[in-house]
């Protein structure tokens, strides 16, 4: 059961993590930028309603300075009096076209806006009236129309417009500024929370990593023991086949010399016994026609005949001159009777080496093989020998300028002389490698060890 919730959980944890986790950054992407539209949202407002604020008080203050210059220029009948009356009436035009504009862009202070700057307007109307008649001439009615409560009524109403728009647009501040404290903790609150996840899915990733890459060495620990495991029963493997195919070897090469003894022992005395009884026969016939001389002269040639086949099987069972003539010599031999019997021509360069008997008959063997080729496949003109030692090794080659032949093609359907070849030289410590192709001529190149 534990084994089976542990499986669950690593499929569970390798399937969804890296959603999870992909998932987890989005959101995190996504409330962060939320909390900043939003941020900026409440900061927009509330400079808009800062704004608002500071259009309406400007435009009081505006208001309040023109009035006051325009009684200070009546009373003292002075015009420089008039000079800030005249640079807050452009302020004064400007802030009203600001405060229609605020009355656009803010909804909630529409018509309290718009009521504000009808009052100035109208306020504006009347100092211009006042100072009009004051220029005319008309002091008294220029004073009279001040003195009246009509500009202090609607003076009164624009203080109490802007203190209700100052009012609100405070508590709106007041809002917004709690509204930004509220989206600033609840965005870090949730990019805190997602954070922590994802510290917890980074946390479980690395978890499972480190389980597989426990897993993994395991793995791999054991797959090394196997093939190493492997290899030793491989290598033993071949160390048994090649002893094997070193006894079969010396078994088939002690039989080869076993019919070469009794075919030289009684094969060859046989043969020898009847040569004898032919030459004392033919003492004995008298023959006027000379028919009867000619029969025995054709059996004579008849058994020499048969012993030069016996002498030729014998040598190619067990060559006797390896040991008697060393091998330098023996390949000499055997060339010459290849090119006699093959009416091939045959250059041989051989170095005078010396080998162990073994590696010895292995030499002669790949040699014979090849020549045993040339006559069967090659259709050769040509083919050159060369044995000669190179440090500590002894190479073989042998070349003919045949017909050639794909190698991976022969080797497919058999080939079984040329993989003997290979297997008795390798047996011997040594390597063969065989280069030809169609139209090319043949390269047999064996390589032994001293």
């Amino acid at each position: 059961m534990a084994l089976n919730l542990e499986r669950l959980t690593k499929w569970v944890s390798g399937r969804f993590i890296g959603p999870v986790a992909v998932s987890l950054a989005v959101m995190v992407l996504v409330i962060s930028e939320a909390g900043f539209y939003r941020l900026q949202d409440i900061s927009d407002n509330r400079e808009s309603s800062i704004g608002t604020q500071m259009v309406v008080d400007g435009l009081r203050r505006t208001l309040l300075s023109m009035e006051s210059a325009s009684r200070g220029y009546m009373l003292t009948g002075r015009p420089d009096y008039l000079k800030p009356y005249h640079e807050q009436e452009r302020s004064l035009l400007q802030m009203m076209g600001n405060a229609e504009h605020l009355a656009a862009e803010v909804p909630e202070q529409r018509d309290t806006l718009l009521q504000l700057v009808e009052l100035a307007r109208r306020k504006h109307s009347e100092m211009q009236t006042v100072l009009q008649r004051f220029d005319a001439g008309d002091r008294d009615g220029a004073i009279e129309l001040t003195l009246t409560d009509l500009g202090r009524e609607m003076m009164a109403q624009l203080n109490d417009l802007t203190d209700q728009i100052i009012r609100q647009e405070a508590a709106r501040s007041v809002a917004y500024n709690h509204s930004r404290s509220s989206v600033l903790l609840w965005s870090r609150a949730g990019i805190w929370l997602l954070v922590l996840l994802c510290i917890g899915g980074a946390v479980a990733l690395m978890h499972l990593s480190r389980h597989r890459e426990r897993e993994r060495r395991v793995y791999m620990l054991q797959l090394h023991a196997e093939r190493d495991r492997l290899d030793e029963e491989v290598s033993r493997r071949t160390e048994e086949t090649i002893e094997l195919a070193r006894h079969m070897e010396r078994v088939r090469e002690d039989e080869r010399a076993r019919l070469a003894r009794e075919l030289h022992d009684e094969l060859g005395g046989l043969l020898t016994a009847a040569k004898l009884d032919l030459a004392r026969i033919r003492k004995r016939i008298q023959d006027e026609t000379g028919t009867k001389q000619q029969l025995v002269e054709h059996l004579r040639e008849s058994l020499d005949a048969g012993i030069a086949l016996k002498r030729r099987i014998i040598e190619d069972l067990r060559p006797s001159s390896l040991s008697n003539l060393g091998l330098k010599r023996t390949l000499q031999i055997q060339c010459a009777e290849f090119a006699q019997r093959a009416e091939v021509a045959v250059d041989v360069q051989l170095d005078d080496v010396v080998l162990s008997p073994e590696r010895s008959l292995a030499v002669y063997r790949l040699v014979q093989e090849a020549l045993t080729n040339v006559a069967k496949y090659a259709q050769a003109r040509q083919v050159r020998v060369v044995l000669q030692r190179e440090g500590e090794q002894v190479t073989v080659t042998v070349e003919d300028d045949g017909q050639g032949f794909d190698p991976s093609t022969v080797a497919g359907r058999g080939g079984h002389g040329l993989q003997g070849m290979r297997f008795r030289i390798r047996a011997s410590g040594g390597d063969v490698g065989i280069r030809s192709a169609p139209g090319r001529g043949t390269t047999v190149h064996a390589v032994l060890p001293l």
